[in-house]
């Protein structure tokens, strides 16, 4: 992503200075590859003061931030610097679930029942969490993204079991649990072929909201880990049209001023339903929209930080039907042994990157989330037909063994 980054920044017109913060970073080489890509400032070990005051003399136009992990750190240097970004307030809303979820529903949404569970409960604290909800629910990291530690939960024993075992963290470092109940999907599901949810990529500019794509989505991996992506939907127009309306109501609740926005909104019984809302762009969107429709979102991203005023009137008409497909291990599996199947994977038509994210011999662990995956797979095809013809060629031509 970095390049990426660089040549967005360059079609934007504009130099990046990468904030860093080197104590969080395992790969030295990421480390040099950035400082070779332009200046970079290292807040290793800085409070938010320092950290200003480190990147003031640079004279920043605008702060953007790519995961949610570090929207805070933005957030707390835009107030600083006077630039435009996501306020402490709505920073809130964005990355702790909890505090999203009630804010969703003072701005008159519909959100399942949620409680939360500190570190380390006690029985008291389970017995009430059990009494509080209806099942199944869904067990997820207050703080966190990439469908982390996220699992399904049937009944009430499950439910004491999973939380027993949550108790034997480390409360210093494992932050509250949330639990909520489930969605169940509409009936008759509103893709003949997909998941019953998508991704509405938005934008905000000067509190106006518009919205740029709509992506359909693959049935996750067990539990809830990303298995594919694709640019446009397949929902119908009046599906969409329901999505669209929604995504604004719930941008509109957590008081988003500026910024690209991902939001999740699953088609249930009783209508869209937000899963969340995430303070950026999805990770997969860029790379998608590049394929479906020839636009780069991190130089729109980009121009909106330094205060372009960016609307579209209607979603970006796509020329093809972008793809990004991820292949997740099986929950039981501990590692890779072998994988066959990539070259006969990267001549086929449409695809453009099959990229290795875990080698033979690479430990993988579900419980770290979506980010996991084995390989993924970035093309388009002409229709959507052709993106399940990629589908069942990934199925049946590439082999990985697990151990």
């Amino acid at each position: 992503m970095p390049m990426a980054l660089v040549e967005s920044a360059d079609a934007a017109g504009c130099d990046l200075v990468w904030v860093i913060d080197s104590s969080a970073v395992t790969s030295e080489w990421f480390l040099v590859l950035l400082r070779r890509l332009g200046t970079t400032i290292d807040i290793a070990g800085m409070s938010d003061d320092e950290a200003a005051d480190a990147l003031r003399p640079c004279r920043p136009d605008g702060i953007i931030a790519y995961a949610d992990s570090l929207i805070p750190t933005a957030s707390a240097l835009a107030a600083r610097l006077g630039l435009e970004y996501h306020d402490s307030a709505t920073t809130a809303r964005l990355t702790d679930k909890f505090t999203q979820r009630q804010a969703l529903h003072d701005g008159g949404l519909p959100v399942p029942r949620f409680v939360v569970v500190p570190p380390n409960p006690t029985l008291h604290d389970v017995e009430a969490v059990v009494e509080g909800v209806d099942f199944p629910v869904v067990l997820k990291p207050r703080r966190g993204a990439g469908s982390k530690n996220t699992v399904l939960v049937r009944d009430a024993a499950e439910l004491r079991v999973v939380l027993a075992d949550s108790g034997t963290s480390d409360s210093a470092s494992e932050p509250s649990i949330v639990v909520e109940e489930y969605f169940p999907g509409a009936s008759p599901p509103p893709s003949p072929h997909f998941a019953d949810y998508v991704t509405v990529e938005s934008v905000v500019a000067a509190g106006q909201i518009s919205h740029v794509a709509v992506a359909g989505r693959f049935p996750p991996a067990e539990p809830f880990r990303e298995s594919g992506f694709f640019i446009p939907s397949d929902f119908s127009k009046s599906d969409l049209r329901d999505v669209l309306g929604v995504a604004t109501m719930a941008v509109s609740a957590l008081g988003i001023r500026t910024g690209f926005l991902n939001t999740e909104i699953k088609m249930t019984p009783s209508g869209p339903r937000v899963i969340e809302v995430n303070g950026r762009l999805g990770g997969s969107a860029p790379a998608i929209m590049a394929q479906a429709a020839g636009i780069d979102l991190l130089e729109l991203s980009q121009r909106v930080a330094l205060g372009e005023h960016i609307v579209f009137d209607e979603l970006v008409p796509t020329d093809r039907v972008g793809y990004l497909f991820y292949v997740q291990a099986p929950q039981g599996a501990s590692h890779v042994t072998s994988v066959e199947g990539l070259d006969r994977l990267g001549a086929h038509p449409g695809v453009d990157t099959v990229f290795l994210n875990r080698q033979p011999g690479d430990e993988v662990d579900w419980r770290r989330g979506s980010q996991d995956f084995v390989l993924s797979v970035l093309g388009a095809a002409p229709d959507h037909k052709g993106v399940l013809d990629v589908k069942r060629f990934i199925d049946e031509e590439v082999t990985i063994a697990y151990t």
